[in-house]
């Protein structure tokens, strides 16, 4: 429905002159001067508000105050109205509700007048229960004149907006170092010497060495210019492979039963937020989802919110189909976490590809715990869920024989094992290559 271009007349207001002048004639004509009598305040009521009719539409802007929340969070859809005739008595907004958000008031309706609330009350809260990119708006406005004797819609769909809901980020700590790369910068100790802050040895001077680093004592000592040495401070470098292929299981939004994407993204956020607030560079790439989705390896605040933007708009494709490429810019020794429900063999195919280059790879299984227990009015889709698993972890056995580490997603702590396991690999691998 498009703004009217003018006011029109209001259902009572059209009966009441109606009325009005029908009773205003029996009256005349049958001599009932009662009838007149109601007759009169009737057609009076009509004619008035006829000749107060406001003569120019009023101005309406719709808003909303935040257009990137994350999940549990709420923000507030505002109408300002401006009545330049200053004739509207009253003003009614209607927002319908949206999949996954949820109004205050619950229906999304609010009336004000005018004359003694002001357009400030033009306002509904709107809060979000799952991570992803929605449509709130628009809402309908509709405002009367005095009495209910004309009135005016709009209802603009230009005014809709989009609103991106970033996943909230499970608690995730990675208490374990995480596995040793090839990088030379960072806040992380290297295997090697070079310029960082962490002391390493005293050495004697050779050309090249800084003057500041020059250990006094030792060289009035011996008599020969010696330099402390320090350990080379390296980064990580961290992708996370992302299987879309299909979500397993019913989501009830925030605070209620997750699918196996629900786990996905909300892991993948917390894992990425805590790599990237310590300095790491993060990578991401998306199979099985709508589209090409993946982002190169980089660090800082402005990359992780484009990285949680890229996982609230995960939408799986609903088709077992995976190109089997592999992230062009994985370099040696990247950690790759895969998270997946591991319910096709496509994931644990990759993960083998990737460990195939020679990179360590931990698969995180996000497969909802209650997964056989999901419909329980039907006693065949549980036993078919057994018999899918009994397969699920023959596939996942295989991969533990190939060397590919599975974790179920449990929170803090996942990880903290299998990190430290493969962190000790990977310095007992660089100790025999020095």
């Amino acid at each position: 429905m498009k703004p009217e271009a003018c006011w029109r007349p209001t259902t009572a207001h059209t009966r009441a002159l109606i009325g009005g002048l029908l009773l205003a004639v029996v009256a005349v004509l049958g001599r009932r001067p009662d009838l007149l009598v109601i007759a009169t305040p009737l057609a009076g009521a009509a004619v008035w508000a006829a000749m107060t009719r406001p003569s120019t539409p009023p101005t309406v802007h719709q808003s909303i105050d935040h257009r990137t929340l994350y999940e549990g969070q709420a923000t507030t859809w505002r109408v300002s109205f401006d009545d330049p005739e200053g004739r509207v008595d009253d003003v009614a907004v209607v927002l319908a509700p949206s999949a996954w958000t949820g109004l205050e008031p619950t229906d999304g309706q609010v009336v004000v007048d005018l004359r003694s609330d002001g357009d400030d009350a033009l306002k509904v809260a709107v809060g979000t229960t799952r991570w992803g990119c929605r449509r709130v708006g628009p809402a309908l406005i509709v405002a009367s004149s005095g009495w209910a004797g004309f009135c005016w819609s709009s209802r603009n769909e230009a005014a809709a907006e989009q609103v991106v809901i970033l996943p909230q980020l499970s608690q995730f700590d990675a208490a374990a170092p995480g596995a040793r790369t090839a990088g030379l910068i960072g806040s992380n100790r290297s295997l090697r010497y070079g310029g960082g802050a962490e002391f390493a040895t005293i050495r004697p001077f050779q050309p090249g060495d800084r003057l500041r680093r020059i250990h006094w004592a030792r060289s009035l000592r011996t008599g020969t210019l010696h330099v402390a040495s320090t350990w080379a401070d390296q980064d990580r470098h961290i992708v996370l492979i992302i299987d879309a292929l299909e979500e397993v299981g019913d989501s009830e939004g925030i605070g209620g039963r997750a699918s196996s994407l629900d786990i996905t993204v909300r892991a993948a956020g917390a894992i990425a937020e805590h790599y990237v607030g310590v300095g790491d560079r993060v990578g991401l790439l998306v199979f099985g989802a709508r589209g090409v989705q993946r982002l190169r390896p980089a660090a800082g605040s402005q990359h992780l919110r484009r990285l949680l933007g890229v996982l609230a708009d995960i939408r799986p494709a609903h088709a077992l189909a995976d190109d089997g490429r592999l992230p062009r810019d994985l370099g040696e020794g990247a950690l790759v976490l895969m998270l997946s429900p591991l319910t096709t063999p496509a994931a644990l195919q990759r993960a083998a590809a990737v460990a195939g280059r020679g990179m360590p790879v931990l698969v995180i299984d996000c497969l909802p715990t209650d997964i056989t227990q999901q419909d329980p009015t039907d006693p065949y889709a549980g036993i078919a869920w057994r018999i899918a698993l009994l397969q699920r972890e023959r596939d996942i056995r295989r991969a533990a024989e190939a060397g590919i580490a599975v974790v179920p997603w449990r929170g803090p702590g996942s990880l903290d094992v299998v990190l430290r396991d493969m962190h000790r690999r990977s310095l007992a691998g660089a100790g025999r290559r020095r």
